[in-house]
């Protein structure tokens, strides 16, 4: 199976936002980039071989069914980390102490009253073990950096307090090879694919 973990496109939001899994709408005129990037795929989603999936927060929601052609699959499981407390502040309004404490044990350390990286991966993971074996030549998941970021680390058994250097921009793709337990990652959060 070929999967691909996409980022959804640019947010409308001020910069340096906190936004995790706050629902934020997209910058006008992202239809551009996913135009390019449904061309690129070039998967027919039609063929039951073939399977979207996406998180319900609006940002990759809509992203999903336009590659898809509204044939994507909401999972709860792909929303972006819940950051509570800090949800809608601009993280330089953020106390230091906080971020700092975080910073200390990213994977279970939860300043903020919300999930911890753990809580996200475990999510993810349980719900890509109960999907994975499912026939699939493609697997296409629309949704965000914080989970692509876990997912590949996962993946790639790489270590999840070392995830934040993974760099997965707006509309990138990561491309695995996933055969059983043999998994290869052919392209990581590559921006190439959108003209815009």
């Amino acid at each position: 199976m070929k999967l691909y973990l996409i980022r959804h496109p640019r947010p409308d939001v001020k910069q340096g936002l906190c936004y995790g899994d706050m629902d934020v709408p997209l910058a006008d005129g992202w239809e551009a980039g996913a135009a390019a990037l449904k061309a690129r795929l070039g998967i027919n989603f039609d063929d039951a071989s073939n399977a979207c999936f996406h998180s319900p927060l609006i940002r990759a929601a809509r992203l999903a069914e336009y590659i898809s052609d509204a044939r994507s699959h909401s999972v709860d499981a792909l929303k972006e980390l819940d950051f509570g407390q800090w949800e809608g502040l601009c993280w330089q309004d953020i106390p230091k102490a906080e971020i700092d404490s975080w910073a200390s044990d990213i994977v279970h350390c939860a300043p903020y009253h919300g999930e911890s990286l753990q809580v996200v991966a475990n999510r993810v993971w349980a719900w890509w073990l109960s999907i994975r074996d499912l026939s699939m030549e493609n697997c296409v998941v629309v949704a965000h950096s914080g989970v692509i970021k876990v997912f590949v680390s996962l993946l790639c058994q790489w270590p999840l307090e070392q995830c934040h250097r993974i760099d997965v921009g707006f509309t990138s793709v990561t491309e695995f090879v996933v055969l059983d337990d043999f998994v290869v990652l052919k392209r990581l959060g590559a921006g190439d694919w959108v003209s815009a």
